[in-house]
């Protein structure tokens, strides 16, 4: 379990990191200084667990080299995997940022370095700057809209349930997806053989290719094409 005793206080400036973040562009500098020196930053392994659901929402995390996955455990014993998520992503509150404890699993999807802020701090920084709440409301609106989505992926049969995916990965990781065929089978609730049947046959239609950890999508428009006849 990741403990505030287990946090080191960061080694290295993150103000330019900072700055890359809509969240905090509106902060004056003096502020982002503030931020960065109560920061804390974290790396891990991939498979190794960043936080715990149910623990002690002390810090809001964001992720800022590598790739995160988001995980709940089911009632029925199974994991379910919420969301992959890239640098300059927010992880472990998005769902309650003034809830007392997290509310899932997040798990190095990668060799990943994460950022924690102060969670009173960040609340406080969001009262008295509202373009800050502005942007962030702007964030998770957004990724409501793709759980909405991915709900709807449900209804419909698995090769299209795939090649969805995909293309909504493709907007946030471009062609490169950085997730294997198990990992996509765990994000869509079905079984890695099913997974592996439909991205041979994609894999024969010269659509993508996977190697290494990684999906690369060949030609996207194609892929899209390819949607409307299954």
């Amino acid at each position: 379990m990741l403990t505030i005793n287990s946090m080191k206080k960061k080694s290295i400036p993150l103000q330019s990191f900072l700055i890359t973040l809509d969240i905090f562009k509106v902060l004056p500098s003096e502020e982002l200084k503030q931020l960065e020196n109560h920061s804390v930053q974290k790396e891990f392994l991939k498979g190794y667990p960043i936080l715990w659901e149910g623990d002690s929402a002390d810090y809001v995390w964001f992720v800022k080299e590598g790739h995160v996955k988001s995980v709940v455990h089911m009632p029925n014993g199974k994991i379910f995997t919420t969301c992959w998520l890239q640098s300059k992503s927010m992880f472990g509150t998005c769902c309650d940022l003034k809830g007392n404890r997290y509310g899932c699993h997040a798990i190095a999807a990668s060799h990943v370095t994460v950022v924690g802020f102060p969670r009173q701090e960040f609340l406080n920084l969001m009262e008295r700057f509202p373009k800050m709440t502005q942007a962030i409301v702007g964030l998770l609106s957004k990724k409501l809209k793709v759980s909405k989505e991915r709900l709807a992926l449900d209804q419909e049969k698995v090769e299209r349930k795939i090649l969805r995916l995909l293309i909504e990965l493709s907007d946030e990781f471009g062609t490169t997806i950085p997730l294997t065929r198990r990992e996509i089978s765990e994000i869509l609730g079905v079984t890695v053989e099913t997974c592996i049947r439909v991205f041979s046959k994609l894999e024969k239609q010269e659509l993508l290719t996977s190697s290494r950890g990684k999906i690369h999508i060949i030609d996207l428009s194609k892929l899209n094409g390819f949607l409307t006849t299954v």
